[in-house]
């Protein structure tokens, strides 16, 4: 009987998820859950690797010009320094600040050397492209034209102004005031002018060639003139004559009797 009641308590305590002997169950590990796996966790802020010309700007400092938002269409490429966008709908044409490009279709002005192949540069560069215009306050917003004065912005962050004088298709211009990207675009033609690239070297000035000598004077003949003789015979005494009318100025010292244009005659 005593075996049967132990029997049954034993029965009853596994019942109530109690081990027999005493010890705790055991714990299963813990592990996450798929929603937690899932769930992002706080980070930074993203890190933007600046390019070259957005460097450049922020270097520049906040506040002295305008980049516009928004990116513009390059649709017509005037010459090398004055192209034409659109944006919204608009045609724009930008002069770019700091560059000189030779003349290649001037209303005024002869095409001139180099002008076409800076035209034919800045539209392998730009055509079909779209840009990013920055103004300076430094230079105003328009020229005497009416044209936008800007830098222009490549997606990849270089600078078509600074590109077109390093590569020789341009000048550095300073019109008026110092401007925001003076002595980069300065550096360029430095380095353009020391490897002789593009125009530096196809428009060098030849040099003139001497000036011709001036012929040397003709000799003028020394015209004798005879001593003057009071008649013809003493003229022919002293071994002179005869004399010419219009060859000889003694022949008018002495009278043409018989009119021939001959005086003294022996």
């Amino acid at each position: 009987m005593r075996r049967i009641v132990l029997m049954l308590c034993a029965l009853a305590l596994a019942g109530c998820g109690l081990d027999p002997t005493g010890s705790s169950p055991p714990v299963e590990p813990h592990t996450a859950s798929s929603a937690a796996l899932q769930k992002p966790t706080a980070s930074a802020e993203p890190t933007i690797i600046p390019t070259q010309g957005s460097t450049s700007r922020a270097a520049a400092g906040a506040g002295r010009g305008e980049e516009r938002s928004g990116w513009s269409q390059v649709v017509d490429i005037v010459d090398g320094d004055t192209i034409k966008v659109s944006a919204g709908g608009a045609i724009e044409t930008v002069r770019l600040i700091g560059l000189d490009t030779p003349e290649a279709r001037h209303p005024d002005k002869p095409v001139q050397c180099f002008g076409p192949e800076a035209t034919s540069h800045a539209r392998d560069l730009l055509e079909g492209e779209q840009v990013r215009l920055e103004t300076d306050a430094t230079q105003g917003r328009l020229d005497r034209y009416g044209r936008t004065l800007a830098y222009l912005w490549l997606r990849d962050g270089r600078l078509i102004n600074e590109i077109m004088i390093f590569d020789g298709y341009g000048r550095e211009h300073t019109y008026d005031k110092p401007y925001r990207y003076q002595s980069r675009l300065q550096a360029a033609e430095r380095a353009a002018r020391k490897s002789m690239t593009g125009l530096w070297k196809a428009c060098q000035a030849s040099p003139k060639p001497p000036a011709p000598e001036p012929p040397a004077p003709k000799p003028v003949p020394v015209q004798s003139v005879d001593k003057r003789y009071d008649t013809c015979a003493e003229a022919n005494d002293a071994g002179l004559g005869p004399y010419v009318r219009g060859h000889d100025p003694e022949y008018d010292w002495y009278r043409d009797a018989d009119s021939d244009g001959i005086v003294c005659e022996t």
